[in-house]
């Protein structure tokens, strides 16, 4: 972060502690003198490169549609959105349509039945059951079940004199629909998601609210990058696509909806298919073509990329991670609501409730200045500590969902395992080393850290339980030591380090002793990140240190406009979109990339090895503008023969 923005930002945060207790709605934001940098790659330990060949400068990211994802299926099938139509009706259940109800009462109380149903009335109906017997209540339970379905609810009431009223109400979507589950139908409805500029978390959780469902019951195998186009699988339990089909979302798309018998799990994927444009790229055909040979031969260090610490530079992830890690709630609270004032061009009311909380500490007053639907993480604790009191800080991270929590402790992870390779290679190179580890039997068995921790609260218990991950029949890869007697039969791709945790080995090496010294910096130790409260518990894992891209394919597009769309979605090939057709002289040259990786992979270390430079924002800002201002220069000889045929991206690439 450069001095400008430094001294900027501590003349804000001082201005804000020094307030009067009146002025905090007066206090604005600062007028940006510079770009905001955000993480820079060396601030998260990402320094070193697989070779030495000059990189192919180029502007990633430039727009959404130039990062499209698409998750592999266990069984290796991309998971495309191809189709929204839904399924043709399941054979209905018929155990309840000779159901009569023998008291005629359903039929008197009909005309406000359909009331109720028809104008989503939040009122309730109540039949006087006074003395029906039992066989009797139960036929008209049975037989508003069978006419109306989930759409209503009903239940046994009796009033102060001790009379048998059922009343009858709108029922809540899911619940009855799982009551009145179809017998021949399988009990979960997978479906294709597609977002754009999303990320995961925030579409679960739209969705569960327009779905009625809760969060913990959506579930799918990973969460995709927020900027760029994604498609992935997701699965609810008994509940009809045809509630998902009709939904109208903005940036979300449904679709290729089918019944199965089992859940998705975190985890329950291959890896991700990456389609990605470099825009205005820098180098003839040759050089492109050697750099690419050159990643996939020697492929690329496995770091944790930008987007595993988050954009800012006041509290990154990292930071309130290893606040939690040495059990200091206050601390990590303290991380997430110190105010941030440069790194956002607006203040919105999440900045102005950590102003107002930075100042006064008084979670009461900073609480009003939240919108009721403001749902992030800042919100979350604010409103914890509103109601359980200032200093109930642990309570405020056991209503965050688990999974936000462990973003912070697994950045805290990632950012020490970056350190300890980008070390070791430095140190070493990149060959194996005796006392290095590698998977068992030279199985490739690498775990996400996600996976290994799960998602363990059991929200909902009773009615969900079946749907949660059982962390415990994970089963956690096993490592052997590298010893002189077997080292020539491994290579760099082989080798794997530990994500520091409490159920891991670490390297019988000096390498090893690097872990211990880097956690006693921070008063830690691989016995204290297992916490009694398990919330806040790291296992660790185990990762390759050295991966490659497979299955890559690329090709080279001259276009004239820099903004041109290059690449399509799954949407708009649905839609029947005509693919872009390189032109024979462009004003500027991109790269069209396509490659595979495992699960955890970053896209953006392949495109770093490619490119040699900073992914982060700021240097892929700062290149747009100099593209914006500067066209390419004029095409060599060699180059427009290259160019003299027209390239249909819909085509297979060159391999």
């Amino acid at each position: 972060m450069s001095t400008t923005v430094d001294k900027e930002l501590d003349r804000s945060i001082k201005a804000i502690n020094e307030a009067n207790d009146d002025s905090f709605q007066k206090i604005s934001r600062p007028v940006k003198t510079v770009l905001y940098e955000g993480l820079q790659e060396k601030d998260v330990g990402i320094t070193e490169f697989t070779t030495s060949v000059p990189g192919i400068s180029g502007i990633l990211k430039h727009r959404l549609s130039d990062f499209q994802v698409n998750e592999i299926a266990l069984d290796g099938t991309v998971v495309r959105l191809s189709s929204r139509t839904v399924p043709e009706k399941e054979a209905e259940d018929t155990t309840l349509k000779d159901v009569v109800d023998e008291t005629g009462l359903c039929e008197k109380y009909s005309k406000d039945i359909e009331e109720l149903v028809e104008l989503h009335s939040t009122k309730s109906i109540e039949i006087n059951v006074d003395g029906l017997t039992k066989e009797q209540r139960k036929s008209i339970h049975n037989f508003l079940k069978f006419k109306y379905g989930a759409k209503v609810s009903t239940n046994t009431k009796k009033d102060d004199q001790d009379k048998q009223f059922i009343v009858i109400r709108l029922s809540t979507l899911v619940k009855n629909e799982r009551q009145t589950w179809p017998k021949s139908r399988p009990e979960y409805l997978h479906f294709a998601l597609h977002k754009c500029n999303m990320d995961t978390t925030n579409v679960v959780s739209i969705l569960s609210k327009q779905l009625r469902v809760k969060v913990n019951t959506i579930k799918h195998a990973g969460t995709k990058d927020k900027r760029g186009n994604t498609t992935q699988m997701l699965s609810v339990r008994k509940l009809n696509a045809n509630n998902v089909a009709k939904l109208n979302i903005r940036n979300i798309w449904t679709g290729n909806y089918i019944y199965k018998d089992s859940t998705l799990k975190l985890g329950d994927l291959k890896g991700n298919r990456f389609r990605i444009v470099l825009r205005n790229i820098k180098g003839n055909d040759e050089e492109v073509s050697n750099a690419i040979e050159m990643l996939k031969i020697h492929g690329f260090i496995n770091y944790y990329g930008l987007q595993r610490f988050g954009s800012s530079v006041v509290s990154p992830t990292y930071v309130v991670g290893k606040s939690l890690a040495c059990g200091n709630c206050e601390e990590a609270i303290e991380h997430i609501l110190k105010p941030r004032p440069l790194e956002s061009a607006f203040e919105n009311d999440t900045d102005r409730a950590r102003s107002v909380w930075w100042k006064t500490r008084d979670p009461k007053l900073a609480l009003k200045q939240l919108s009721k639907k403001n749902y992030t993480v800042e919100a979350k604790i604010i409103r914890s500590l509103a109601f359980n009191g200032p200093k109930a800080y642990v309570n405020a991270f056991q209503i965050i969902p688990r999974n936000l929590v462990l973003l912070y402790l697994h950045s805290y992870q990632s950012l020490m395992w970056n350190k300890i390779v980008s070390q070791r290679i430095q140190k070493f190179g990149l060959k194996p080393i005796v006392g290095d580890l590698v998977f068992k039997d030279n199985e490739l068995k690498e775990v996400p850290v996600e996976v290994i921790d799960g998602e363990e609260n059991k929200e909902d218990e009773e009615e969900e339980e079946e749907e949660e991950i059982d962390v415990n029949n994970v089963k956690f890869p096993e490592v052997e030591t590298i010893s002189e007697e077997n080292l020539s039969k491994y290579t760099i791709f082989d080798v794997v380090y530990p994500l520091p945790g409490c159920d891991v080995c670490y390297p019988d090496n000096e390498i090893g002793k690097w872990y211990i010294d880097l956690l006693a910096k921070d008063g830690l130790t691989s016995e204290k990140l297992s916490k009694k409260n398990k919330l806040f518990s790291l296992k660790g894992t185990y990762r390759c240190i050295v991966s490659k891209a497979e299955d890559l394919v690329w090709a080279t597009i001259n276009h004239n406009d820099l903004n041109d769309d290059l690449l399509l979605s799954d949407i708009e090939v649905l839609e029947n979109k005509q693919p872009f057709i390189s032109v024979l002289d462009g004003s500027f040259k991109s790269l069209s990339i396509e490659f595979s990786l495992r699960p955890s992979n970053y896209a953006t270390m392949v495109v770093r090895q490619i490119t040699k430079q900073d992914t982060s924002s700021h240097t892929q800002a700062s290149l747009c503008k100099i593209s914006n201002n500067n066209k390419r220069d004029t095409p060599s000889t060699e180059e427009e023969e290259n160019s003299s045929k027209k390239i249909r991206l819909d085509v297979p690439m060159e391999d």
